[in-house]
Formats: C-alpha cells, structure tokens, sequence
C-alpha cells in the first residue's frame, strides 16, 4: 500500500514539475532610493532573462510574454541574456522579440549560451530587432532635464567585464542600473563601483526552490563559486539592491518545483 502511495506521490510531483515551466507569472517590485532622480519617480523598468527559445517556450509562448509586457507600457525594457540553447533559433527568438515596446527603448546583455552558440549570429539579429546591446557598454537615460546611467557587462563565463564603460562619467549621487547575466558578477565588485541595482538571471531560480536554502550552510567560498545567496528574488549586498530572475524558459532539463518562470516588473520611486 505504501508503495502505491509513493508511485503516486512520485508521480504527482512530475506532472506538476513537468507543468510549472509553463505557468508564467508576472513578478513585481518595487524600488526607493535617494538617487534616484525625482522625474523617475514611478518608473518602470520589464527585466525577462533566460528565455531559452525552443526548448519549452516556442513562438506562441514568448509572443504571449512580449504582449503582456507590452501591456504593462514599460518606460524601459531590458534583457538579461540566454536567449537560446541552439544556434538554429536565434532567428526566431528575436523576430518575436522585436515586438517589444518600451519609451525609452530596449537594451541587452549576452549570456553564455549566446556566445557559444553564435555571438556574431546573435548580435546581428539583435540589431534587426532594435535591441541596443549594453554589453561592457553604456548609456544615459534621460528624462525631464534629470538622468539614470545604464550599463552592462559581458557574462561572466564566456566573456570578459568591464565595469569601467559603465562608471567611467558618473558621480557618486547618480543612480546606475546594471545588467549581468550571471549574478556571481556581484562577487567582482568593488566599494569604488558605485551600482545601486544590478538585474541577472542565469540562475534560472535553480529550478528547483530547495537549493536556494543552502546559501545559510555552506562557507562563504562556496557561495562565491555558485552564487546560492543569489539564485532567485531580491537581496541586498553592500547597500546594493540584486533581483535576481527565475527566468522564462528552462535549458536541459524541462522541470521546475516552485521556481515558476517570471517576467520581471520593476517601478522606482524617488524619495526625496
């Protein structure tokens, strides 16, 4: 009887674990800090990483994510790499995400199955897309006479980072958003950068909920290797504000446990 039970029970958790990648849901936060200019004051900032087109997120998948974010008339949407697992969908993920739709427009990073995969292949069809690259780059995003810097690094697997380009002109009272993949870009920071929010993904929530526990039992070296503190959600590091994306799609394996893929909606408030 106790095996029957087990079978079923073991069952159950597949079908859910087979299920979950494709629940998404729409995650949102919300972020005050004294830099941030008064005329971002209500913001809103559509983050998606890892989307991983063609494994379990296809066309009519992420053309659903596009419009909803679309729907959420972001002032500003950015990318946090991975967007394929194999070369021959490159093209496809980007023809649906050329429909994106932001005021202040789009912006990328690359993530390590971009550049193995095809770097040239991917940052050519970004361009068809009109999603800027930020990668080891930057800009200034202005509004009303007031501006935020926005930069990103290369990931940090596959590519080199270069903090400098985003924090070459600023000054300690600006507000600067930065976008790496890999969240263990965090470690490699130092008190002289001053970055106020950094988004990633890469992580993909671990997939499964259990393992972000870990981060309180293992030394603090293991951490730095496998980013446990920061697999998923929003933390604090150094007065630094980290959110940390599930990520849309999966790559390997098909499964999530309560790591459900998310789009990620960001608004700032000023509180000066």
């Amino acid at each position: 009887m106790k095996n029957k039970r087990y079978k079923i029970l073991g069952g159950a958790l597949l079908a859910y674990a087979l299920f979950e990648p494709y629940w998404q849901q729409e995650t949102k936060y919300h972020i005050a800090h004294a830099q941030i200019p008064q005329s971002f004051d209500g913001f809103k900032i559509a983050f998606l990483a890892d989307i991983h087109f063609g494994h379990t997120l296809k066309n009519k998948g992420l053309s659903k994510i596009v419009k909803r974010v679309n729907d959420w008339k972001p002032d500003l949407i950015l990318l946090g790499g991975d967007y394929i697992t194999f070369k021959k969908h490159i093209e496809p993920c980007f023809d649906e995400l050329s429909y994106l739709r932001a005021k202040h427009g789009v912006y990328a990073v690359m993530g390590n199955h971009d550049v193995v995969e095809g770097l040239e292949e991917t940052e050519i069809a970004m361009q068809k897309a009109n999603i800027k690259s930020i990668n080891n780059s930057s800009l200034w995003i202005k509004q009303n006479g007031e501006k935020i810097k926005l930069g990103g690094v290369g990931d940090l697997r596959t590519q080199t980072q270069d903090i400098k380009k985003t924090t070459f002109d600023t000054k300690f009272e600006d507000y600067i958003i930065l976008v790496s993949h890999n969240p263990r870009y965090v470690y490699q920071l130092k008190d002289e950068d001053d970055i106020n929010l950094i988004l990633s993904g890469h992580t993909h929530g671990a997939q499964f909920s259990f393992l972000k526990y870990l981060s309180k039992f293992v030394p603090e070296f293991i951490n730095e290797k496998t980013a446990l503190a920061y697999l998923t959600g929003k933390e604090k590091r150094e007065g630094r504000d980290i959110i940390v994306s599930n990520g849309v799609g999966t790559a390997k394996l098909p499964f999530r446990i309560m790591t459900r893929p998310e789009s990620v909606f960001i608004t700032l408030h000023s509180y000066k």
